[in-house]
């Protein structure tokens, strides 16, 4: 008895990886293209500057609130740094 049968080829390493020996997609046409952005325009550094603003202020902005609600509404106390210490007033004796 002589195999007849031929083994499967083994699978792609990825589903999306071409077959070896073919043509790549030709590129996109130019109008397609993403275009190159200048990081050293003013504009680019304008809309830098408030992206990173807003990503500095939101967090802030957000405790921020969650605090102030937590207190105001919920009734939480006030939370100091350094409490002030109680100072025990001693009647003076009168002599």
């Amino acid at each position: 008895m002589s195999k007849s049968k031929t083994m499967p080829a083994p699978p792609l390493p990825f589903k999306g990886t071409p077959p070896p020996g073919r043509h790549r997609e030709p590129p996109l046409p130019r109008s397609l293209q993403p275009k190159r952005i200048d990081q050293s325009s003013s504009a680019y550094k304008k809309a830098a500057r408030k992206y990173v603003n807003f990503m500095v202020a939101a967090p802030i902005l957000l405790v921020t609130s969650y605090v102030l609600f937590d207190r105001l509404v919920m009734g939480s106390p006030v939370k100091t740094l350094h409490p002030k210490p109680q100072v025990k007033v001693e009647e003076k004796e009168q002599g």
